[in-house]
């Protein structure tokens, strides 16, 4: 091919990915928060949530693997569930199996599990993205029968797989907020969700997978569904800010939702501070998959005592403010 030919195949490709970028950030952006029309009045209350991270970027000690991805043990009184699987790495066992057996988590006694959303470093790598599915690793097998809360259209040889297409309550004081979009330019549309656990005499709890979707919005839904203030945010909120020198240039690039030119910066990080400061929340947990360490400082400025890294092993506890009377 000539010069001239090869000139006109990449300008062409270009063009084709600029124009379903600016059509998917149009549809995108035409959902609001306003849309929404499910109120989970009987979302109820839980006594006791722990979060135990099985799989991040960041370990709390020795005999823990890290992988940039998300999977974490989530038990709301007496529901156990397994939130996203995430990336798979390791010749023989995944670091979900190997951290899991470390830290004496059972993946055969799971009530449910939660998939954000279908990226790679959420589903158990990028064979169970194409296949559309998701997976534990090569030793242990998803449960037969076990139901699977997913996003968008996902199948599984032994799970039950059950779209999520608009808030709904799981258990008591456990709920999904629906889908959100967001348009990434190189990876295309993404419809995210995330999980909320209402505590009581605290509010809720918000943990995300990657949060692609602008927080602000996932705030709000979390508010207008459920009518309760939120306490807590734990896990990924897609900051990679300042990645070159870390091993984020590819979530940066990757994951980018605006025009390659422009890379999440500094003031995106402080429009996502502000938007959570708004809400005075007791607690912020960051996932270090998806942020820089310059966000993870810029976080620990903004709320102080109130700031912790999410690391493998080191468990999330919120409990009722007051304990219920006998």
């Amino acid at each position: 091919m000539s010069a001239r030919g090869t000139l006109a195949v990449a300008a062409s490709a270009a063009a084709a990915l600029a124009g379903r970028y600016v059509a998917g950030r149009s549809t995108a952006d035409r959902q609001t928060v306003r849309e929404l029309d499910t109120r989970l009045a009987n979302l109820g209350e839980v006594e006791r949530l722990t979060i135990l991270p099985v799989v991040e970027r960041h370990t709390s000690g020795p005999g823990l693997r890290g992988e940039p991805g998300v999977s974490y043990l989530v038990t709301a009184d007496d529901l156990t569930m397994l939130f996203d699987a995430g990336l798979g790495t390791g010749r023989d066992r995944t670091a979900l199996e190997s951290n899991a057996d470390a830290l004496g988590v059972s993946l055969e006694d799971l009530d449910c599990v939660v998939i954000s959303h279908l990226h790679a470093d959420h589903v158990g790598g990028a064979r169970s993205q194409l296949r559309r599915t998701f997976a534990f690793g090569r030793e242990h097998q998803v449960p037969r029968s076990l139901t699977a809360f997913v996003p968008t259209r996902m199948s599984h040889p032994h799970a039950d797989t059950c779209v999520v297409d608009q808030a709904r309550v799981i258990a008591a004081g456990v709920a999904l907020l629906p889908p959100l979009p967001r348009m990434l330019f190189w990876l295309g549309p993404i419809a995210e969700q995330a999980l909320v656990v209402n505590v009581r005499g605290r509010g809720l709890v918000l943990i995300s997978g990657c949060g692609h979707p602008q927080i602000e919005r996932t705030l709000a839904a979390a508010e207008m569904v459920t009518d309760a203030p939120v306490h807590a945010v734990v896990g990924g909120l897609h900051l990679p800010v300042h990645p070159v020198g870390t091993p984020l240039l590819p979530q940066a690039v990757l994951g980018n939702p605006n025009w390659p030119w422009r890379p999440l910066g500094e003031s995106d990080a402080q429009s996502v501070i502000r938007s959570i400061q708004e809400r005075g929340p007791g607690l912020i947990a960051l996932s270090g998959h998806d942020s820089t360490p310059w966000t993870q400082e810029a976080f620990g400025r903004a709320f102080g005592d109130r700031y912790r890294t999410v690391r493998v092993g080191e468990e999330i506890i919120v409990t009722a403010a007051i304990p219920r009377s006998a």
